[in-house]
């Protein structure tokens, strides 16, 4: 007998986030989304049909971030789920070469002529990032070094 494969309506993706450090920072985005305070995150985002999980956070940090790195290691999985959604996080690392600069880019998902969700990219002391709005908050703890270095961090229901 096969599996049952529907997901009942259920939101399913996998996101794939880059770390980017430099100097002791971490290249954070800010999103605002209609209705909510704005807040930071990884840059990156859904992995498409097809893709490789490097190729996703090479292409989500040219949308977002006009930054071309490259793919070095994965750090950590985790997931969360919501109400009718359920998303897997792959926490990748990536390396810039010297000399570039962060400029804020577009999320391609928004239509044009609504407001965007992107609304800043910025170097973050990864000090700085305890007194941030920064989601998943297990991904902060993981990536400024106060949680134990554990391939699934779980992450559970928020």
């Amino acid at each position: 007998m096969p599996k049952k494969r529907d997901n009942d309506g259920m939101d399913f993706g996998i996101r794939v986030g880059a770390v980017l450090r430099r100097r002791g920072s971490i290249l954070l985005v800010r999103h605002e989304k209609p209705g909510a305070e704005p807040y930071w995150v990884l840059p990156g985002g859904r992995l498409e049909p097809g893709e490789t999980i490097p190729e996703c956070a090479e292409r989500e940090l040219l949308e977002e971030a006009n930054l071309e790195a490259e793919f070095t290691k994965i750090l950590h999985v985790s997931e969360f789920m919501e109400e009718g959604r359920h998303t897997v996080d792959i926490t990748v690392e990536m390396e810039i070469p010297d000399g570039q600069k962060a400029v804020l880019g577009s999320d391609p998902e928004v239509p044009e002529g609504e407001a965007p969700t992107l609304i800043g990219v910025e170097w973050v002391a990864a000090a700085d990032m305890e007194n941030m709005d920064f989601r998943p908050v297990w991904i902060r703890e993981s990536i400024v070094g106060n949680s134990p270095s554990n391939i699934y961090l779980g992450g559970g229901r928020n």
